[in-house]
């Protein structure tokens, strides 16, 4: 399934983004894009966004540059975030899990329930020989990072306001070490260092590596606006013009005597140097320490030996003869983006669309933020009260617990159907015996039972006819038969020829002596008070004269009914 990373650098003068597809073939670049930050001098909270900052994020989301469905990266300033690395003496990650909170309450300068913290490892060392070839017990180097509720709570609520929510919170010095694991050719021993100058607005994050490995991380309240604001009152010019200015002084010209750019550049060496002095703090300071903390190297050779290299990035890293400057003063070789076959940046499809250039000056800390994911677990401070998607999480929770509860009275419903099905399955057996036993009972010559219920109703259904045929029950063919002969007056002689009984209608075709004989069965059998409707017809002389012919249709009077109104 493919998702769409979003590593969005929201600084103080622009805000850049690049997005990617992750699939399954790896990494592909969409789009990535970048907008100015409306500049103002309101004063604003440093754990917020500014007016201007809000401005372009929400041109941004109307634009479609942010869209819907994006697993949006940012990061928060480093100076926002209390970063502490520590080292426990086992490797059992689920262990660690389990006490990294009480093991960093006493690191932090914050009560644990007031920040949002986590961690990612830098070391793990399973029986690790030391220099002496000493065995070492086993261990873990974490690197501990926690923020204040508050500054999430703030952040948060200003972007969801304008329809922002991001799925990863980092801290802007991690991002450039994910960066680093793409784009930079970094060594892969401790003899190769890389230190990483993300020279923003307003400060300038450090992040240092020896070989691939991550070594410090540092943020200083410095940046560009330091040199344009030192520009401004040496040549007393406004800000804008101040921006301006520097973006056409070289540090890298040489000056024979002074010329008219002399105090530009003085100005500028001027911020330059401070922003440098507490490069170099950070090197030596932060480097020894480290080097306290860890055996020589397996070759050998102490920290100075070390090739060193720096990357320059940011807006600021765009003062035209900087990186030159920064080579001369920390005695540094610059180190530039690699695309060679074979490395992390090279398998990016599509990746080839943003210039190294453009790379390495600008969308630094938003390609780092965009490939953390899959460079490796990296800090996010979208953890507990915090974590993304938390409403839906929530909505699942509830839906899988309804879900349960109506699969639990589904199962107790089927549970009663069933026991009532086997209980009327039982009554309809013993029911069916008994049947079967009374019907054997009754019909003892039935050999074939197949049903009861039918077999029995035809069984009654012949009986009731062979009933009615021999006059067990009123108005049957012999009892109307019988009236008739007994309604037919003595010394009439009649031939009957046919006879139908129909139901409660009678036919008779026959034949008699004489026209008055065929008037006295009629009379006989209207007096008989049995039948009504006595029709006579088709009375004739039959052909030798001695007989007539005659048909009587007559209706049988059903009992409690009166002979009144018969028909003649």
């Amino acid at each position: 399934m493919k998702q769409t990373l979003l590593g969005l650098d929201i600084g103080a003068s622009s805000i850049k983004g690049v997005r990617f597809a992750k699939t399954l073939r790896g990494l592909r670049l969409l789009d990535h894009f970048e907008i100015d930050v409306p500049q103002n001098d309101e004063k604003t909270n440093p754990a917020l966004l500014t007016k201007g900052q809000i401005q372009a994020l929400t041109t941004l989301v109307s634009e479609g540059d942010l869209q819907k469905g994006d697993l949006i990266a940012l990061s928060i300033p480093g100076d926002l975030v209390s970063i502490r690395e520590i080292t426990l003496p086992f490797t059992d990650l689920k262990k660690i899990d389990q006490i990294i909170s009480f093991e960093a309450e006493s690191e932090l300068p914050f009560e644990l329930d007031t920040v949002s913290l986590d961690y990612m490892v830098l070391n793990l060392s399973k029986n690790r020989a030391s220099a002496s070839g000493v065995p070492q017990d086993k261990s873990t180097t974490l690197l501990v990072a926690a923020t204040p509720n508050t500054t999430l709570i703030g952040l948060l609520n200003q972007l969801q306001s304008i329809g922002i929510d991001p799925a990863w919170i980092g801290t802007n010095p991690l991002a450039l070490y994910s960066f680093a694991q793409y784009f930079l050719p970094a060594g892969t021993d401790e003899t190769h260092e890389t230190l990483i100058i993300d020279i923003g607005a307003k400060r300038t994050n450090l992040c240092h590596l020896r070989g691939r490995h991550l070594n410090w991380v540092r943020t200083l309240p410095l940046g560009g606006h330091l040199i344009t604001e030192q520009l401004a009152a040496a040549l007393a010019l406004s800000k804008a013009d101040a921006e301006k200015k520097k973006k056409e002084i070289d540090l890298g010209t040489a000056r024979p005597g002074d010329t008219e750019d002399t105090p530009a550049l003085e100005a500028i060496e001027s911020a330059v140097s401070q922003i440098v002095i507490e490069i170099e703090k950070s090197l030596r300071i932060l480097n020894s320490h480290q080097n306290g903390r860890r055996d020589e190297g397996p070759s050998g050779l102490s920290p100075n030996s070390a090739r060193r290299f720096f990357h320059l990035c940011g807006g600021g890293s765009q003062l035209k003869g900087l990186e030159t400057h920064l080579s001369k003063i920390l005695e540094m070789q610059p180190a530039h983006i690699a695309f060679e076959k074979g490395t992390p940046a090279a398998q990016i499809q599509g990746i080839e669309r943003i210039s190294p250039e453009s790379i390495s000056k600008n969308h630094a800390l938003s390609l780092g933020l965009a490939v953390q994911d899959s460079a490796g677990p990296f800090i996010n401070f979208r953890q507990g009260e915090f974590v993304f998607g938390k409403e839906t999480i929530e909505r699942r929770h509830r839906f899988v617990s309804f879900s349960l509860i109506l699969l639990l009275l589904l199962g107790l419903m089927g549970a009663d159907l069933y026991m009532h099905h086997q209980k009327k399955e039982k009554q309809y057996h013993t029911i069916k015996t008994a049947l079967r036993q009374a019907f054997t009972q009754s019909f003892p010559n039935t050999r074939n039972v197949v049903n009861e219920v039918e077999q029995t109703r035809a069984a009654i259904n012949e009986r009731k006819k062979t009933g009615e045929f021999f006059g067990i029950h009123e108005s049957s063919p012999l009892t109307v038969l019988k009236e008739i002969t007994e309604a037919i007056p003595d010394g009439v002689k009649i031939d009957v020829i046919n006879l139908v009984i129909d139901g409660g209608t009678v036919r008779i075709q026959a034949q008699t002596d004489s026209f008055e004989s065929v008037d006295r069965v009629r009379s006989g059998l209207l007096s008989a008070n049995q039948f009504q409707q006595v029709e006579v017809s088709d009375a004739k002389a039959a052909a030798n004269q001695k007989h007539v012919r005659f048909r009587i249709k007559m209706s049988v009077l059903q009992k409690g009914k009166s002979g009144k109104n018969r028909a003649s």
